[in-house]
């Protein structure tokens, strides 16, 4: 009996010595695949990531002695996968690029490297929206929205991004979605005092407001028409929105409105004689069917100019018969 245990402490002792030596093997593996990977940081940056995985992967068989090394390690891995993306972006090897910037962001949330995070993605950001802006050149409307909101998941706060994203929603006359990111562009424009983004989604708005309006009058839908332009006045004034609405409101026999838009047209005018005549026109028209037979011959005189002339002519001569 007293053998019998003799022989189970001495297996005990032989297994115990095994795995120290195996213990021992392992963490001296994980010093050279450190120190290896340390070599290989400026030369070789894929070499030095795999050390770096390896030594993570072997850390825990060995336990407490090597978790300094698998910290350290955990350390470089994020920057490592930054580098190896730069260089395919550098290579235009996009799709490589984009790969491995996606898993520097990964490794950066996962071992706590937020500076090197945000980095990865301010440039995936840059890289979607070059690409958002290459599609839409080319008029390849579904794909420069994929791009664009790609590139907005990353640069939430890019109002040039919202700006291209908001003008392939017009290209495919999508009136709903183009607001959305107009609105959207105009608000982060605007917490960067960019007064020029601003002014390019504001005249965006006016004018596709505009058409939209003036393909309603064409169908004589000026009720509808109307709704279009008091919108597009929500992007600021301008001299063409109240000139539709004019149109509008003379249709509607709101002649009052109608004058009053007339002015506002006017006053926002330049002073191109053929562009204030046709306003003139609308104020002559709304005049005489007032019934104010002198305000209405005043105007048709002021609109007498260019493609204008004739009809306003005729309204004085033989309408109105003005003196």
């Amino acid at each position: 009996m007293k053998r019998s245990k003799f022989f189970v402490f001495i297996l005990a002792i032989a297994f115990l010595s095994i795995g120290l030596s195996l213990n021992a093997q392992t963490m001296d593996q994980v010093v050279e695949k450190y120190n290896t990977a340390v070599q290989l940081i400026n030369t070789d940056a894929a070499g030095a990531l795999k050390n770096f995985e390896e030594v993570i992967k072997l850390a825990p068989v060995v336990g407490d002695e090597a978790e300094q090394l698998k910290v350290m390690s955990e350390s470089q891995i994020p920057g490592l996968y930054f580098k190896l993306a730069g260089d395919f972006f550098k290579e235009k090897k996009n799709d490589q690029a984009i790969d491995f910037f996606g898993k520097s962001i990964a490794a950066g949330e996962q071992y706590n490297d937020a500076a090197t995070v945000a980095r990865a993605k301010d440039i995936l950001g840059k890289i979607y929206f070059s690409q958002g802006n290459t599609h839409y050149r080319a008029s390849e409307n579904d794909k420069a929205i994929k791009a664009l909101n790609q590139s907005l998941s990353f640069e939430p706060n890019n109002a040039k991004a919202y700006l291209l994203l908001g003008l392939t929603y017009r290209k495919t006359e999508d009136l709903g979605n183009m607001t959305t990111s107009m609105d959207q562009a105009i608000a982060q424009a605007r917490k960067s005092n960019d007064e020029q983004t601003i002014a390019t989604c504001e005249k965006s708005m006016r004018d596709y407001l505009a058409v939209r309006a003036n393909r309603l009058l064409q169908g004589n839908k000026n009720n509808d028409a109307i709704e279009m332009l008091e919108n597009a006045i929500k992007y600021g004034d301008d001299a063409q929105t109240y000139y539709l609405l004019t149109l509008a409101q003379n249709k509607l026999k709101q002649y009052d409105k109608a004058l009053e838009s007339a002015q506002k047209a006017l006053a926002l005018e330049d002073d191109t004689p053929t562009e204030k005549a046709k306003i003139w026109l609308e104020i002559g028209n709304a005049h005489r069917d007032k019934g104010n037979t002198n305000e209405a011959c005043d105007a048709y005189r002021n609109a007498a100019v260019g493609n204008y002339a004739e009809q306003a002519n005729y309204q004085r001569q033989h309408v109105l018969k003005c003196k």
